[in-house]
Order: structure tokens, then sequence, then C-alpha cells
């Protein structure tokens, strides 16, 4: 009976063998058995060349497999990528639609959304990634075992990794610029709180600093219309979206803060402190306003230092001056936007080669395929110094465009599972962005502490499964309702005093206590107390 037992038991495990890619329920190798592999030179990750199709779109770029940096992964690694989306489409998400509801998924996707790639994997069109990371993937694996936030964020609530992400360890994203050409024209001193920063802005209005004899200065401005809500109004420790204070999640616009921060941003706006066309210029608006010496304060990444070079011949001392966050009317600093892991991409079940793309995954986080994304092409777009420091070339700083668009534009920093390198950051800024990095780096109290992710604003918590489509539904009948009214009191089309009370009678009717509580069920999940 024994012998009979282990033959049986032996027949079992040989017919396990790992199942076609579109089982989702494992991902495609059930057995323990060591896999034997033929050593391949170099970076090859196979013998021979195969071409995997992708869906992915980056800031309205879908995936050009003629990107110079791809051709050189494909070199190196023998796999090539072929992207699905048309080059003339801008819509991610109309896309994304159209990919589902075709049902011809491509073997490799990624998207702006990981509720949505989760939710894909939930539903069987991404392949669990957890066994084919323990078995195929060291680099991948440590990452995760070394940064338990990014762990935490590739892991969706049922136990499973349906996306790789990209690995950001840094915190410091943008930080507050103000043209300091513009304060010593006008003897006055950087802001260091609001009421401090009010007097500065109102003198920017009035006291012509751009020299050109008319009132045509906008103070404050923003290129980020869409998050512009929560930028402006934390200066007064409020927004209109959810927030975490002492442990809970609150939904700000039912707090104090709220009135204070919108009473006196209408008033700002009403007082031209604030950008006329806030709510419609859109993202050329720093192009624009500092180009046409009209802007004079604003809150954006290290890029915004590199217009003290494009701009220094045609306004003459032109300078953006990083500055530390502004107190807010409590005296307290803080900078809400903070870098997190960023959403990568996954494996879906119509793949019919797993193993190999999980492979090729893990070569984005070994030095060499890092590099590559982060870098590009040594020798051509950056070289490394005596000191063992990677720098820039002279193609790269002086190609017309910022570092980070000309890197974009041959495919490198794209929207993929890699690992972050924060010297990358560093490298491609000005001295005077550097130091003000590095000021914000060195304030770690600035950042609330465990720090739940938000995407432009906007708080991504995971949900479970029987609450996320109930919490869905609640915000798509509160979020437009909140931002109609607030343009609506920035504008002065309404009364904030008079709308107020009827306002938080609205949001009860629409559910908002109950979106708290999925908000903070999701927070304590996240922090590992449920």
């Amino acid at each position: 009976m024994k012998k009979l037992l282990a033959t049986l038991l032996a027949i079992a495990l040989i017919s396990t063998t790992f199942t076609a890619c579109g089982n989702t329920n494992n991902a495609t190798d059930n057995t323990d058995t060591p896999v034997v592999e033929e050593k391949l030179e170099g970076s090859l990750i196979s013998k021979d060349k195969k071409t995997f199709s992708i869906f992915l779109n980056f800031n309205n770029m879908p995936f050009d497999s003629n990107w110079p940096i791809w051709q050189e992964v494909g070199k190196r690694t023998n796999i090539y990528l072929e992207g699905i989306i048309p080059k003339s489409s801008s819509d991610e998400k109309q896309a994304f639609t159209n990919m589902l509801n075709s049902g011809d998924l491509a073997d490799i996707i990624g998207f702006v959304d990981p509720a949505a790639l989760e939710e894909l994997g939930r539903d069987g069109g991404l392949i669990p990634l957890n066994d084919l990371i323990d078995k195929y993937a060291p680099n991948i694996k440590r990452v995760l075992d070394e940064n338990p936030k990014v762990k935490r964020y590739a892991t969706s609530l049922d136990g499973n990794i349906y996306q790789i992400p990209k690995a950001i360890k840094t915190k410091v994203t943008e930080m507050w610029w103000i043209r300091q050409d513009w304060l010593d024209k006008l003897n006055l001193k950087a802001p260091t709180n609001v009421d401090e920063l009010y007097n500065v802005l109102t003198a920017f209005k009035n006291d012509d600093p751009n020299g050109n004899g008319k009132k045509d200065e906008i103070p404050l401005f923003d290129r980020a219309g869409h998050k512009m809500l929560d930028e402006y109004l934390c200066l007064w420790d409020t927004s209109t979206n959810f927030y975490v204070r002492d442990g809970k999640v609150i939904f700000e616009p039912l707090e104090k803060n709220f009135k204070i921060g919108v009473t006196n941003m209408a008033k700002w706006y009403k007082e031209g402190l604030i950008d006329p066309e806030i709510f419609t210029r859109g993202p050329k608006s720093r192009d624009v306003l500092l180009g046409g010496n009209l802007g004079g304060m604003t809150h954006d990444w290290q890029s915004a230092s590199s217009y003290n070079v494009t701009l220094a011949k045609d306004i003459p001392g032109f300078k953006m001056q990083g500055i530390a966050p502004i107190a807010d009317q409590n005296g307290v600093v803080k900078e809400r936007t903070e870098s997190s892991p960023v959403v990568g991409w996954g494996i879906s079940s119509s793949c019919k080669d797993p193993v190999t793309v999980i492979k090729f995954m893990d070569y984005f986080f070994t030095e060499e395929g890092a590099n590559l994304m982060n870098w590009g092409i040594e020798g051509d777009t950056y070289t490394v110094n005596e000191k063992g420091e990677k720098v820039f070339t002279d193609k790269v700083l002086n190609s017309g465009k910022s570092v980070i668009s000309y890197l974009r534009s041959i495919g490198c920093q794209y929207r993929i599972g890699m690992d972050h390198d924060p010297l990358f950051e560093t490298a491609s800024a000005t001295d005077s962005a550097r130091e003000v990095m590095q000021m914000y780096t060195d304030h770690s109290e600035w950042y609330l502490e465990n720090m739940p992710p938000y995407v432009d604003g906007k708080l991504t918590l995971k949900y479970l499964p029987e609450n996320e489509k109930e919490y869905n539904k609640l915000m798509s009948n509160i979020e437009p309702y909140v931002d109609e009214c607030f343009q609506k009191w920035i504008l002065g089309i309404s009364d904030f005093e008079k709308d107020y009370p009827s306002f938080i009678q609205n949001l009860k009717d629409r559910g908002i206590d109950r979106a708290i509580e999925i908000n903070q069920e999701a927070y304590d999940i996240y922090l590992g107390n449920k």
C-alpha cells in the first residue's frame, strides 16, 4: 500500500505542470520542482528573440517600440515589446475601456489607476504574480522585501500582486517656488506664513515688479489646475478631499478649516492674487506665465528652477527660488504632497509565456535595467565621473527640453515597474533646485507620518471588494458636487456663507458619512491594524 501511494503521488506531481497563462488562480507554475535553465550570456532573458504586446500610455505618450531605449533593452535582453495603442490616441482611459470591451488583452498591461488593475486581476484579466516573483524575479522580490511601502502598494487586499509598481523611495516631490528677483526689486523677504504670503502676493499685484507699467502680474498660479484645489487650500490646512488626523480619516469640507480656506481663497481671487484662469489655463500655464514675465509664485517640481537658465536671456535677472512650505494660520508647517510608489504593469491572462515576461520585468530592478530606465545609455545620455557619480551629457542638458522631457522622448522614465534611482532627480536639477530638494529632504517633520497614498490630490486607498463599488458610487455623486460648489465660491458666482449649511446637508444626503467609514476601514487595513 505504501508503494502504491508513493507511485500515485509521483504521478500527481508529474502531471501538475504549470498551466496556460489563462489560469489566473495559479500563476502558471504549480510545482516546487527546481527549474533547470540554460545559462544565457550577459543580460539575455531568452536565447531566441521574443516579442510581447503591451498596453501602456503615459502622459499622452502611447508605448513606442522605436524609442531608442527600448531598442537597446531589446538588444540586451532579446525581449521586444509592441504597443497596441495607436500613436494618435491620447485618451488612456478610453483606450483601456476599448481594450477590455474587445476582450483582446495585451500580454502586458499598465494603467494610470492601480485600483482598475487590481479589479482586472480579481476578474481574471491579470494573473497573480506572487509565485512567479518568488521563483523567477529575485530583484523584484528583494525590493518588495526591503520596502514595506512598495510591497503594500503592490499587494491587493486579496493577497495577490497583480501589478509591479515603480519603486520610488524618496518623499520629496513638489515644492514652493517664488520669483526672487521680484522680491529683491520690491525689497521684500520670502514669506514664511500665510499672512506674510498675502502681503507679498499683494505687492506682486500692485507694485509692478515686472516693470512694464501695468498691473498684469499674476502672483499665484499653478499648471495643475485639477489638483490646485488642495495645493492652495492646504495653506490653511484644509482641502476638498479626505485627510488623516491622529489616525482618523476626515472629510475636510466638513471641518472648520475648510471655511477659513475657502473664505480666504475667494478673497484672494477677487483681489487678483490668484490666476483668473486657474481652472482653465491648463498645463502650459507655467510656460506662458513665466515666459511672459507675469507669474510670481507656484507649487511645482524641481524643474521650475530650469527657467532660470532658459529665460536668462529674455528676462535679465530672472530667478525662481525654492522656499520652505508656508506655515498655516496656526503656525504649522506641513507639505502635503509626497512621493509614493507609482502604478506599473502586470501580466494578462492572454499571455502565453508569463515566465519570460516576469524575468523581463525583473530586469528593470537590476542595476543595468534600472540605469537604462533612469539615465539612458552610458556614453550617450550620461557618463560616470571620477567620483563614480552619473552625470548627464550635453546631449541631454542642451537638448532644448527639460531633462525629464528629453529622457521621456527616447523612452526613459516611462511608467513601468522599475527601481527608481533618487539620484536621477538631483542630477537633472539645477544647483539651486538641489539645495531646495535637500532642504525638503532634511525636514522629515514637514511630512505626515503614515501618509496614505494620494494621486493628484485624491486619496487612493485599497478597498475591500464588497466596499469598493459602494464607495465609487458614493464618490461619483460627491466629488463633482464638491468641485462645482468650490469653483462657484472661488469665482464669486455663489455666496459661500449662505450656501455652506445646505452644502453640508447635501453631503450628508449623498452619503459622506458612509464614505468616511469605508475610508477609515481601508486606512486601518493600510496600516496593518486589520
